[in-house]
């Protein structure tokens, strides 16, 4: 009897090409000035989440910290953490902070990149009749359609900032090493920029297209299946439980690394 195989299809060329031109860029960045950012839209600014809002008052920041700070010692934290302690522990429970994450490997970052959600965006329904209609909503679009980047960030040493320095006295933007205060923070090899103003959208890095990268929509998860076979996925991001299940839930959709079981 005989037996149809269906045939796998090969990656597009493109997206081959795509890949490796990611690879490029990131040995053109590979000394250990450098440290990156995924975006999950290529539209994105480099904002801190405590002022992504029209409303931002550094008064309820503060207030926001500090209800933070009488929580933690509930759950074995809170003694002997400075400020950026405090704040790296807030930020990786999803607390708006002042602080951008980074990391110093653009792994990491296109992993980030390329799982976030785009941005939303203003949009009409198309009428049956195929004109736009004249009510606007507001939705996510499908990633595919909207490219992700990896932004590279050159860390000179001017930037740094000293053990014991105040986060809310910085007069630019300033970087840390986080110490290892959160698994999540060395498992991401993490590091921070502080915003002095952090509802002014950061310019600099952004402004020499050598130093970030566009990753197609189309090409999403064949960037996260190639990650995916490097060990860069949920489980490896999160830890825990969670990342696990994360993992395993991407895998069955994706149906990716499953028959080897």
């Amino acid at each position: 009897m005989a037996v149809s195989m269906r045939l796998k299809r090969p990656p597009r060329r493109a997206w081959i090409e795509r890949w490796k031109a990611f690879l490029d860029w990131t040995n053109k960045h590979s000394d250990s000035r450098w440290v990156f950012r995924g975006l999950g839209d290529a539209s994105f600014s480099l904002i801190p989440t405590i002022g992504r809002t029209d409303r931002y008052d550094p008064t309820h920041e503060r207030a926001i910290l500090e209800l933070f700070r009488k929580r933690v010692p509930e759950f074995g934290l809170g003694l002997g953490l400075e400020d950026l302690d405090l704040l790296a522990i807030a930020q990786h429970h999803g607390v708006p902070t002042r602080l951008l994450d980074w990391t110093s490997n653009p792994l990491v970052a296109a992993f980030f990149a390329v799982a976030a959600a785009p941005s939303a965006k203003k949009m009409r329904e198309i009428t049956a009749s195929g004109r736009a209609s004249k009510v606007e909503i507001v939705a996510t679009p499908d990633p595919t359609l909207v490219a992700a980047r990896v932004v590279a960030l050159r860390v000179t040493p001017r930037m740094l900032i000293r053990s014991g320095e105040d986060p809310f006295a910085i007069s630019d933007v300033r970087a840390v090493w986080p110490r290892a205060v959160a698994n999540r923070i060395t498992s991401q090899s993490g590091m921070f920029t502080v915003h002095s103003q952090p509802n002014s959208p950061w310019v600099a890095p952004l402004l020499d297209p050598a130093n970030f990268f566009d990753i197609p929509g189309e090409m999403r998860n064949f960037f996260r299946k190639r990650l995916f076979y490097l060990g860069v996925h949920d489980h490896m991001i999160m830890g825990g439980l969670d990342g696990v299940g994360a993992r395993l839930k991407w895998q069955y959709d994706a149906r990716t690394g499953l028959g080897a079981i």
